[in-house]
């Protein structure tokens, strides 16, 4: 197994994995390709698919095969407008979100133009989290507390792999830092305080040397969505 497989299987033992949602990251098919590589990292995904669960090893395995391939396939576009496919043929448009909605905002002003329908082939988006409820909402703590571990280190691989040139965590200051037992700030370095919109500002460093600017944000619904725009690209630019 590679790397990421074999920390993902560690998530197998957690209670009940196998009623949870199972989230790795994905990047969009020009991601890659791209001068700016903007990843977008949350808190959980509210509900995703599952992975099999039969053992550590194939549950691991999985996680490592949907990391190297996945993308947003699973995202349609009518009229311009982005939608994702819920059960039943639902449609959730990506417009709804807030999430998204700053994500978007963002990659306009450091991409420096106009940008396609299917915009979101020019991102990588990840969460701090990969287990979480099946149906919606953010893991308990209980939850959190059963595979920061792994989690961390995950992380640490998807931004290794993804090579961002820009990182943008829109999850509040406490989810990134909490109180030590749930830390992702140790993955960073020249973790320092923000202003506005930006609680925190921090680097991750890359396999080449450079130093990818990281933001950490409080949630995008809680601010005005011009002002929360224009102090990230503020703060992208002082780094």
């Amino acid at each position: 197994m590679g790397n990421y497989s074999q920390i993902y299987s560690r998530l197998h033992s957690v209670d009940g994995v196998g009623g949870l949602a199972h989230f790795t990251a994905l990047a969009g098919a020009e991601y890659g390709g791209r001068a700016v590589r903007l990843l977008v990292i949350g808190r959980a995904a509210n509900g995703w698919t599952q992975l099999p669960v039969g053992s550590a090893r194939e549950f691991g395995e999985a996680a490592e095969a949907a990391f190297r391939t996945s993308g947003f396939s699973w995202v349609g576009c009518e009229n311009g407008r982005l939608y994702s496919l819920h059960g039943a043929g639902r449609r959730y448009w990506l417009s709804r979100s807030a999430f998204w909605r700053a994500a978007r905002r963002v990659l306009y002003g450091l991409d420096g133009g106009r940008l396609p329908e299917r915009w979101v082939e020019r991102v990588a988006w990840s969460n701090l989290y990969k287990l979480s409820p099946l149906g919606s909402g953010n893991p308990s703590n209980r939850l959190c507390a059963a595979q920061i571990g792994p989690c961390r280190e995950l992380l640490r691989e998807e931004m290794l792999a993804l090579r961002p040139t820009h990182i943008l965590m829109p999850v509040g200051l406490g989810w990134f830092r909490g109180d030590g037992r749930y830390d992702f700030s140790r993955l960073f370095e020249a973790v320092t305080p923000g202003a506005g919109a930006v609680e925190a500002t921090a680097r991750f460093r890359l396999p080449d040397g450079t130093a990818a600017p990281a933001l950490i944000t409080c949630r995008p619904e809680f601010r005005n969505e011009d002002g929360f725009a224009r102090d990230v690209l503020e703060a992208f630019k002082g780094l």
